[in-house]
């Protein structure tokens, strides 16, 4: 089962694909923002996150939201392939179930059960998807050839949505794309230090420095799992992290154009923002410590989504 981690990659036959070509877009809202050419990949493969679905509004709103955006680029010829995180909903069922005296692996199931779920919501909302939630990567290809969006929940214990989208990029020889609620992937966590800096464009080294550099914070959340990043750097994937909720901007990544967010792939340069998100303040000793105990009466920031705890007792391989 775990062999799929193995450096040397099998060669296996695949269904043959036809895509069409993508249609011309328009220009983009974020000229400083870096461009990739989309043209090299023929499949986006696209992790959604719980986040996206369950936030301030309502289910449906947020469904329609990311569906519309979602079906524009269908319509102008990209083949997606979508897989949706548990988010909110996951973890509460998780808590619970924990309190209740489930295992690890019965908690899996469990969130398993809640993604699968959600993606349930984005089905009728899919103008070409396929009418079921798909359990096995290679279902996708076939999926494809039909002319139809294939969409996936979690798919075993032990492994993540992301893990899964990234799989499913990796079969497909497709570009990853990670919608959360944040903009990409910075230097720190924005929402706690105002001198955290997002990054344009890093590499897979880069990205593996960022993750393992919190291993040793406990229930730290990050952008992206361990395993996932082991299969985008095994591959050489291109990798999208973008803001779920600018549907604009998740097009304009898509197409081609310039777009808000960071890259990851093979090579790349280490590129930051020219500024912090926000300027830090020097502070005296006496204040840091108010500031410091003032924040950990706070709830913990929420990163992301339930797919994207950290823990060096919970790396999910």
């Amino acid at each position: 089962m775990f062999e799929i981690f193995n450096e040397d990659k099998k060669e296996e036959e695949e269904t043959e694909i036809s895509y069409p070509t993508p249609a011309p877009s328009a220009s983009s809202e974020y000229p400083s923002a870096p461009a990739y050419s989309s043209a090299s990949s023929k499949v986006f493969v696209i992790s959604v996150g719980g986040s996206i679905l369950v936030g301030s509004k309502q289910y449906s709103e947020n469904v329609s939201a990311i569906a519309s955006c979602l079906n524009d680029l269908i319509r102008q010829g990209y083949k997606l392939v979508l897989v949706v995180g548990g988010g909110k909903t996951a973890r509460d069922y998780v808590a619970a179930a924990r309190d209740s005296g489930a295992n690890n692996f019965e908690l899996d199931e469990l969130g398993i059960k809640v993604t699968r779920l959600n993606a349930s919501l984005l089905i009728p909302a899919i103008e070409n998807a396929h009418p079921e939630v798909l359990t096995e990567v290679k279902q996708a290809a076939g999926i494809l050839a039909q002319g139809k969006t294939p969409i996936f929940g979690g798919i075993m214990p032990g492994f993540t949505t992301d893990a899964v989208a990234v799989l499913l990029a990796e079969y497909l020889n497709g570009t990853f794309v990670n919608l959360s609620n944040v903009d990409g992937i910075f230097t720190a966590d924005p929402a706690v230090h105002s001198s955290a800096v997002m990054y344009h464009e890093i590499g897979y080294d880069k990205l593996f420095e960022i993750l393992l550099s919190n291993t040793m914070k406990p229930s730290q959340n990050l952008i992206v799992d361990l395993p996932a990043a082991m299969v985008l750097k095994r591959s050489g994937l291109t990798a999208f992290f973008l803001n779920g909720h600018d549907t604009e901007n998740i097009k304009a990544a898509v197409q081609g154009m310039s777009f808000k967010g960071t890259i990851v792939r093979p090579g790349a340069e280490e590129l930051l923002d020219e500024e912090p998100v926000k300027p830090a303040r020097k502070r005296t000793a006496k204040k840091k410590t108010a500031k410091k105990k003032a924040a950990s009466k706070r709830a913990k920031p929420k990163f992301d989504d339930d797919d994207h705890e950290l823990d060096p007792d919970k790396i999910r391989f």
